[in-house]
């Protein structure tokens, strides 16, 4: 649960820069909530897919 939640909070933060800068450098508007809504969503599946593709190592 605590992987979901960071990869939320990133996904959001790095979301809200990425959007900014190409709002700034493209001439549009910023939408906050669509700059941090739609990275979180997307880190959260890619990080649930990729877990169901890489096993953990064994501990021996």
């Amino acid at each position: 649960m605590a992987k979901q939640l960071t990869i939320l909070v990133w996904g959001a933060i790095y979301g809200e820069v990425i959007g900014y800068v190409l709002s700034a450098l493209g001439g549009t508007t910023f939408d906050p909530a669509m700059s941090a809504v739609i990275p979180a969503i997307g880190g959260l599946i890619a990080i649930n897919l990729l877990s169901l593709f890489v096993k953990s190592p064994e501990k021996k």
